[in-house]
């Protein structure tokens, strides 16, 4: 859990994403940085998933939290289970 929270706060703190307004922007030019033909799944990624209009880089903390905690809710039920 500490790595996601301390990975996400990294990000937002060193990219210059200001709202989902900014994202194309920024992505863009990170983009141009790559070759597409070296990596082309950072392409598809990133044209299916972060330039959709309705993307908020902000709601990605709040998924992988729940990811996380749902693993943990899950492992303490069977860890619980199996010592009774």
């Amino acid at each position: 859990m500490t790595a996601n929270i301390y990975g996400f706060v990294l990000s937002e703190a060193s990219l210059p994403i200001n709202g989902p307004d900014t994202v194309a922007e920024v992505a863009g030019s990170m983009m141009q940085q790559y070759d597409t033909e070296t990596y082309p799944h950072l392409l598809e990624f990133s044209m299916e998933h972060i330039l959709k209009p309705d993307y908020d880089f902000g709601s990605e903390f709040e998924f992988g939290l729940n990811v996380i905690l749902d693993a943990l809710t899950r492992s303490l039920a069977t860890t619980a289970a199996s010592s009774s």
